[in-house]
């Protein structure tokens, strides 16, 4: 089938200037999701190769894996198939084990709905970026009703599948790590009658200096729990591979979308007949991917503590307004009358076209509480 982008579906299915708009906000995306995945993976490398500082790995860790994405797209495909394979299945290891091991730990969890939009804003993150891929994995299967009938229940069951996953996953770090207090660690495993940790093994600790959640859980296990310190080498490492596989993917779409932007202002470059205007646009196409990726390895390395910052407002924003604006209307215009007679191997039913709505008042309130999280924060 031909080569199908995100971009090209805004540009077929949404007026000029949405178009427009939309791939800023695709593009915008994809480059605060890189600079996530760059501050994360370097902090990953660095906690498994007990690395002082983060800021050391960051230019290996981002250049390596950006000229894979750009100059070696034949391996990453085969690459990145492996990897998340491997990934998936130490994931769900390491996250049974984890909740296993804090479930005999009990740490006191100490709820105020006071903080709910932290959570609400990530969980949105986790499960609204999804439609962004989707398309340059759909390239890779056959455009046939039962392929995509397939497509469709393992994108399902992979979201489903990785929230729960990662609500057992909050659950053992909130067992494992004190949420603020240093001197609240649950102490049932040693004979001592209290013990306090280091101030910098908390969870308020670790979003203060943009730390992912496995640091203080794996500080935390070490020095107390000894006897679980396999379980903490396990957990560090599935990171490192996960965050590892996630900046690869991210790297790779954001190249396939750029491509996809600078084909369409390239019109000459649809002749493949003419081998200098190929040559040349693939050229242009390298280097605007370089532009893109240099940008966030600049403000990964100027920004090392900004991770919780970085995914709770921007990346956030970004995905919910992409989601429930952007896509709400490009499905609503594709399944109307317009395109209704097209010959599509399995159409929406009335029930799936009417949850779009669903979508819309879910994302788009996820927006309008971005915006007002940042105002509130800023007056």
């Amino acid at each position: 089938m031909p080569a199908v982008n995100i971009f090209i579906l805004a540009k077929v299915f949404l007026p000029k200037i949405l178009s427009c708009a939309s791939t800023m906000n695709f593009l915008f995306y994809f480059s605060v999701a890189g600079i996530s995945y760059a501050l994360a993976g370097s902090q990953a490398y660095a906690e498994v190769f007990h690395i002082n500082s983060a800021l050391t790995v960051t230019p290996f860790f981002c250049w390596l894996l950006n000229l894979l994405a750009v100059f070696g797209r034949k391996l990453v495909s085969p690459l990145v198939s492996v990897l998340t394979l491997f990934k998936g299945s130490l994931l769900l290891v390491a996250v049974i084990i984890a909740f296993a091991v804090s479930t005999t730990i009990h740490n006191k969890i100490t709820s105020n709905f006071q903080y709910i939009q932290d959570t609400y804003l990530i969980v949105t993150v986790a499960i609204g970026g999804a439609y962004l891929t989707l398309p340059f994995l759909f390239t890779k299967i056959n455009y046939v009703e039962h392929e995509v009938r397939y497509f469709r229940l393992s994108v399902t069951f992979g979201l489903i599948t990785v929230y729960i996953l990662e609500i057992l996953w909050c659950w053992a770090t909130l067992d494992v790590v004190p949420q603020i207090d240093p001197c609240s660690v649950s102490l049932s495993q040693t004979n001592n009658g209290t013990y306090c940790l280091p101030p910098d093994y908390t969870l308020q600790s670790a979003a203060e200096n943009g730390e992912i959640s496995t640091i203080p859980f794996t500080k935390v296990i070490n020095l107390v729990y000894p006897q679980y310190r396999w379980i903490a080498t396990l957990i560090s490492l599935f990171i490192m591979v996960s965050i590892t596989v996630s900046y690869l993917y991210n790297a790779t779409v954001l190249a396939h979308t750029v491509e996809g932007v600078i084909a369409s202002w390239w019109k000459e470059s649809w002749n493949k007949s003419d081998f200098m205007e190929v040559k040349c646009q693939n050229v242009t196409s390298s280097l605007a991917n370089i532009v893109f990726l240099s940008v966030i390895f600049i403000v990964a390395m100027f920004n090392p503590k900004s991770f919780v910052e970085v995914v709770e407002k921007l990346m956030s924003f970004a995905a919910n307004f992409g989601l429930g604006f952007f896509m709400s209307i490009i499905v609503w215009k594709c399944t109307s009358g317009k395109y209704r007679d097209l010959d599509v191997p399995l159409p929406l039913s009335k029930v799936q076209i009417h949850l779009q709505y669903i979508v819309i008042v879910f994302f788009m309130t996820a927006s309008i509480y971005d915006i007002v999280v940042w105002i509130s924060e800023s007056v």
